[in-house]
């Protein structure tokens, strides 16, 4: 599957994971613009886990040429999810993620937040009993269309 990455000029393809509150601020970065469809958005309650695939910009990569790489984001252990904005039903919307956060509840469990651009307050809120968070990219990064703009007018 990573024989695209055999090339010298390649990076190794990413392979992150969070445990901890502090592990996320990383991933987050890593995932910025990421741009993904709701097919891309997969929950499995039984199963207890939630996956984000999504093509991620490559913002460690110092290059004249902006690349993309497509990835997963897997979140185990997660006990319920909440949405505003976003229909997990709806399979053909566009969304661009913006940010990740991680905050500890009083009982031990943990609120991830992730926000996805859009006037509507874009979210995704899961409730996880404990940090269990990997990133990994899929495939070697192809060229992008184009490079997040994160102009903002006062």
């Amino acid at each position: 599957m990573f024989g695209l990455f055999k090339k010298r000029s390649q990076p190794k393809p990413l392979r992150l994971m969070a445990q901890s509150a502090e592990d996320v601020t990383p991933i987050a970065a890593l995932i910025q613009d990421a741009a993904l469809r709701g097919v891309g958005l997969n929950y499995d309650p039984k199963a207890r886990h939630f996956m984000l695939r999504m093509n991620r910009f490559c913002h460690e990569q110092v290059t004249s040429v902006p690349l993309r790489a497509p990835c997963v984001l897997q979140i185990h252990s997660v006990l319920k999810v909440r949405s505003r904005g976003i229909d997990l039903k709806r399979r053909v919307q566009a969304l661009s993620v913006l940010t990740m956060e991680a905050t500890p509840r009083e009982d031990g469990a943990y609120e991830l937040l992730l926000t996805f651009a859009g006037a509507q307050g874009n979210q995704l809120c899961l409730e996880v009993e404990c940090l269990d968070i990997l990133l990994m990219d899929l495939a070697a990064p192809h060229r992008a269309q184009s490079v997040p703009d994160h102009n903002i007018e006062d």
